[in-house]
């Protein structure tokens, strides 16, 4: 609910800081087509925007990745190309933190590959592991993918209906699998 107002909103937008000053904000996640005179008249129908000073308008992006369920391995390295290793949102995984973890990865096993050393496939129960499976297994309709719970193998034995019991449980499996 919103302070004041008694209703449950439609939709909220969430302001990000984007200056020391605190002077400058970014709206964040609104991707748009609509032209920048447009844009303008709608944000101000917003309350609380009315009379704000738009620096900036939102354009639509569009993130390019390679068809990594077909070229890369679990370890982030090319099939036919065993010395390059891929790793960022080009490889399909989708987010700052499986960035970062798609890198870790990559770059675990170049090091490992220039000194000899067997690469590291983390297990499919731990999410660096599971997401790296998804980019690598063969798959048709590939697209970017999250970090979440829905890339883990289901728990073995009775379902756990409580969601956040369901979690626990698969992250204490992952943290033994790690």
């Amino acid at each position: 609910m919103i302070q004041g107002h008694g209703k449950r909103p439609y939709a909220v937008i969430q302001l990000r800081q984007d200056d020391k000053q605190a002077k400058l904000y970014n709206m964040v996640g609104f991707q748009t087509n609509l032209k920048y005179g447009e844009q303008k008249r709608v944000f101000r129908k917003i309350p609380g925007l009315e009379r704000v000073d738009f620096v900036k308008y939102g354009v639509m992006h569009r993130n390019t990745y390679i068809n990594s369920s077909e070229l890369l391995e679990a370890t982030y390295r090319m099939k036919q190309q065993p010395n390059l290793y891929f790793a960022g949102q080009i490889t399909g995984v989708e987010g700052y933190v499986e960035s970062i973890s798609s890198g870790l990865v990559a770059a675990l096993n170049a090091i490992r590959d220039f000194k000899g050393q067997d690469r590291i496939i983390f297990s499919e129960y731990t999410i660096m592991g599971a997401l790296a499976k998804y980019i690598s297994t063969p798959n048709t309709k590939f697209q970017p993918m999250n970090a979440n719970f829905g890339i883990l193998p289901e728990l073995e034995g009775k379902k756990i209906r409580d969601k956040k019991e369901r979690y626990a449980q698969l992250a204490k499996r992952s943290l033994e699998n790690l």
